[in-house]
């Protein structure tokens, strides 16, 4: 909740950093900033997130590709914890609803780090039982709760003045 933390980025909140809301070309402060949370090692992304990005073959792509740092492997605990997480929240009857994707990784890769789970930044909206997306799986991960946030709560916590 303050300066300091360390972060799991979804795909949706890099499209809302570069695409969506706060694009390089308007607020050039943003991508330095990011970068020095990478190099920190502060802010990660699991490789599925890459992989949901490449299609895109855009200027958010290609910036993250550069990012040596940014993307991880997900190991056996991460892979553990996808597993759980998709037997509790996907349902292939309706692929659309709940979690799926690079989702699981994002989370799991929160989920893993020690001593407290990593926050995650997502741009889904809250979800719900019927429909669970990552911050209410977050809400209700056991055997601890894990912190979402937006891209613009990031920007705030991290308490960055843009121009």
């Amino acid at each position: 909740m303050a300066v300091g933390d360390h972060y799991s980025i979804d795909t949706s909140a890099l499209i809302d950093w570069w695409v969506r809301f706060y694009p390089p070309t308007v607020f050039t402060g943003l991508v330095p900033r990011m970068e020095q949370l990478i190099s920190d090692g502060r802010l990660r992304a699991s490789r599925e997130v890459r992989d949901e990005l490449e299609p895109r073959n855009d200027d958010c792509f290609n910036w993250s590709k550069e990012q040596q740092d940014l993307f991880v492997d997900s190991d056996n605990a991460i892979q553990t914890v996808v597993a759980e997480l998709m037997e509790q929240y996907f349902n292939p009857e309706k692929p659309d609803k709940g979690i799926g994707a690079a989702d699981p990784f994002v989370i799991g890769l929160a989920a893993v780090q020690n001593p407290t789970p990593w926050v995650v930044v997502t741009g889904e909206k809250p979800g719900s039982e019927q429909n669970p997306k990552i911050p209410w799986v977050c809400r209700h991960y056991e055997p601890q709760p894990i912190r979402s946030i937006s891209f613009l709560e990031l920007i705030t916590e991290e308490g960055w003045q843009l121009s």
